[in-house]
């Protein structure tokens, strides 16, 4: 047990991933303008995201259909979760906050989403 509450512990340096979240309003532009993607279908994803390493407002971004994870009995609990299930990715990259810039693509073994 931890008694000396009030003691403050060396950093790690593990920085902890946020949990899935509905899709950035700048991927999801993107996705719809640039990719031509159905916006009905689109907006119906979740994201999970990374920070990017030497900047505060810019972070690489997973994409995926939160249904089927369920169907397939896949728990996304991060951006590193869905590389074991790297077929549930139906888009990949990054996007920055600041400058409005996203770069998206469509992994190779990706199905097409109806």
């Amino acid at each position: 047990m931890k008694w000396k509450f009030w003691s403050k512990e060396a950093d790690t340096g593990v920085t902890k991933l946020p949990r899935p979240r509905e899709m950035p309003q700048l991927v999801g532009q993107y996705m719809v303008t640039k990719l031509k993607e159905d916006p009905d279908v689109i907006w119906n994803y979740k994201a999970v995201v990374m920070p990017r390493e030497g900047s505060k407002t810019a972070f690489s971004v997973r994409v995926f259909n939160p249904v089927t994870a369920d169907a397939r009995g896949v728990r996304v609990t991060s951006y590193t979760s869905l590389e074991a299930a790297a077929e549930l990715i139906l888009f990949q990259g990054w996007y920055d906050k600041d400058s409005g810039k996203v770069e998206l693509s469509r992994p190779s073994a990706a199905p097409r989403a109806a």
